[in-house]
Formats: C-alpha cells, sequence, structure tokens
C-alpha cells in the first residue's frame, strides 16, 4: 500500500493499523520517480492547482493507478471525480455523501471528544466512532476505510479496528 502526501499522515498511520502489511509514504515527487508496484494507493491532501493544471498529488496519483491493483479516490474532489470516471484499472472511490461512492460517509457528527459517522458500501451499513482529537480528520479516516476496502477487508473489522 501506497499513501502520497507530505509525510507523517494520519491516512498513513491508520492504514498501519488496519492493513498487515507495509504502507509506504510517498511525497508527489517520490512518487512520480518511484518505480514500485503496489497493491493500492491513496493519494491525498489535494492542493489547488493552477486553473487548467492537476496538483502535484493529481498528477501523482494519475503516474502511480497504472503500477497499481486499485486506486482509492476520493470523489469530494473534482480531481478525485475525473480520475475516477478515467483512470486505467480498478477505482475503489470514497465519498461523504455521494451515493456513486462506493464507500460513503452518511450521519456524520461531532460528539463530545468523539467523531462518528455511519459508513455505507453496498450491502453494509457500520457505526464508526473514532477520536475527534484537535482537528477532526473525515477524510484522512474515510481514505483509510476505503484503502482496506479495497484490499478486501470486510468492512465490520476494519471499522472495528479503527474504533477500537
Amino acid at each position: 500500500m501506497a499513501v502520497v502526501g507530505r509525510g507523517g499522515t494520519l491516512t498513513a498511520g491508520l492504514l498501519r493499523r488496519l492493513l498487515p502489511g507495509p504502507v509506504v509514504e510517498l511525497t508527489p515527487c517520490q512518487a512520480a520517480l518511484d518505480g514500485g508496484q503496489y497493491r493500492a494507493v491513496v493519494v491525498e491532501n489535494f492542493e489547488p492547482a493552477a486553473r487548467g493544471a492537476l496538483s502535484g498529488c493529481a498528477a501523482a496519483r494519475w503516474a502511480l493507478s497504472p503500477r497499481s491493483g486499485v486506486t482509492v479516490v476520493g470523489l469530494d474532489d473534482p480531481e478525485g471525480r475525473r480520475l475516477a470516471g478515467a483512470a486505467p484499472g480498478r477505482v475503489y472511490a470514497y465519498s461523504d455523501g455521494r451515493p456513486q461512492a462506493n464507500l460513503t460517509a452518511k450521519n456524520v457528527r461531532l460528539r463530545g471528544e468523539r467523531l462518528e459517522f455511519e459508513a455505507l458500501t453496498q450491502g453494509e451499513l457500520v457505526r464508526v466512532r473514532v477520536p475527534a482529537g484537535e482537528s477532526p480528520r473525515l477524510y484522512d479516516h474515510l481514505a483509510a476505510l476505503a484503502g482496506a476496502l479495497a484490499l478486501g477487508m470486510p468492512l465490520p473489522e476494519a471499522a472495528a479496528r479503527m474504533s477500537g
């Protein structure tokens, strides 16, 4: 599994708790230069790009998608939607409410020191409760869940590991 971002990300840390194998973190530049093959790639922190151009993270995602078994895509970002519609290979999409995603967050709320949401896939609905931290990060949790699900982990098991 590869996570492309700024390094030391919450998504990568969550994936390390969820998955038995290694989770490699790459900056967009490292991802473009890296020749590795990955079972899955999650690209996070899309940054604003110049009009008509891709951000560094989006360009890295396009570069890595042919070298991975599945590309994990957030549909709440225009670049993620564009990739989901045109990417070579398999795509696993997540969203905060878009029904066309493989994994959708519903009924998101903060309760005290916890972030809670319902994780919905095609056939399952599971409540997820995680510490909110200083700044609640729904998309990091969704990206990590989507990465685990894309690799075949059952939703109830992934949610239990994340919540534990």
